[in-house]
């Protein structure tokens, strides 16, 4: 129920509409979210809680501080009586997240409104009584969300979009063929279904291009001594920017094919074990690969058909999203304002 609470409010406090006419800050001179951002600033300049910089910027809306101040703000407060703790790092990865959520949200409800989807007011009707019931009543709801900053009509509009995004999803980009033959699941099934390898992550995210070029020229001079034999595990520890696997030498271990980004995933499952990947480039910046191990299923085949029926479904609905989104993107002109973060 916890973690259905957390999901729940993390949506809601990312529906501030966003226009091509900047809005105001968020946060008043006075207000506990005020003072946080003004001390976070000194840090983060970009979070300045008088001005109110893009983000992310499109043909028809923009994504600005004020749109991702609140979940940003629920997510550090605790730092609040001891600013100088706070993780810089992880405060501009989790506004880069917040805010490019938060524009491919609104990218959807465009594609959506284009495509005249529409939710029946039963429907949404009934999400509001199953969110109620989950806090204990409408009341209650009410008061948790007015300790979060946030009223019931904000969640009704969140209900709202997220069941039209949810009704488009399903209607026009999810599709696809659910009738999958038994030859499409044999060959799944005949695939490796895990794999190990160790990574080294430059990040990329947030750079202009003369910036991402010198990562680019750091990370193959690190490709050249990894090629030449010099310990991959060493290297990932000393050049790796990926906080899950750095301390670790880069290794990440038996997992299942789909679960990471498209580029990383096809050179994982590709590569010959042993081999050592050139930079793979995906939306987090460019990594180089080891190949460590790969496993197959194990199980008989008839055991696991259902499981593959669904994981074949799943890959297939992982790549329509993808690349509905990027389509998006590319129509209506997504650009990211990260540099100065």
């Amino acid at each position: 129920m916890k973690n259905a609470m957390i999901a729940l409010i993390s949506a809601v406090m990312l529906i501030a509409a966003c226009s091509d006419k900047k809005p105001q800050p968020k946060y008043q001179p006075g207000t506990p979210e005020y003072a946080f951002f003004e001390k976070v600033a000194e840090k983060v300049p970009v979070l300045n809680p008088n001005e109110n910089n893009v983000l992310v910027s499109t043909s028809e809306f923009s994504v600005y501080i004020s749109d991702v101040a609140q979940p940003l703000y629920q997510t550090f407060r605790r730092f609040e009586q001891n600013i100088e703790t706070i993780p810089v790092n992880n405060v501009t990865d989790f506004l880069k997240q917040f805010s490019t959520q938060k524009a491919e949200r609104e990218l959807m409800l465009l594609a959506a409104n284009k495509s005249n989807i529409t939710v029946p007011q039963d429907s949404l009707t009934k999400r509001l009584v199953e969110i109620y019931t989950r806090f204990g009543g409408e009341d209650k709801f009410v008061e948790y969300l007015a300790k979060q900053g946030l009223d019931l009509e904000f969640v009704k509009k969140d209900v709202k979009e997220s069941s039209i995004i949810q009704k488009y999803l399903q209607d026009v980009v999810f599709n696809v063929d659910d009738n999958i033959s038994d030859e499409e699941l044999k060959e799944a099934y005949d695939k490796d279904k895990t794999a190990s390898v160790r990574h080294i992550l430059f990040k990329t995210q947030g750079k202009s291009d003369t910036e991402k070029e010198e990562i680019r020229q750091k990370a193959e001079k690190v490709l050249a001594e990894a090629k030449d034999g010099k310990d991959f595990a060493g290297l990932a520890k000393e050049y790796s920017e990926d906080p899950g696997s750095k301390d670790n030498g880069g290794l990440y271990e038996d997992f299942e094919r789909g679960r990471m980004v498209k580029p990383f995933n096809d050179a994982s499952f590709s590569l010959p074990i042993g081999a050592i990947s050139d930079l793979v480039e995906t939306q987090f910046g460019f990594h180089i690969i080891k190949i460590i191990d790969r496993k197959k299923e194990t199980r008989p085949f008839d055991e696991v058909k259902d499981e593959l029926k669904n994981s074949v479904s799943a890959l297939k609905k992982s790549d329509a999203y993808t690349n509905a989104v990027e389509s998006l993107k590319e129509e209506y002109k997504y650009t990211e304002h990260f540099e100065n973060l």
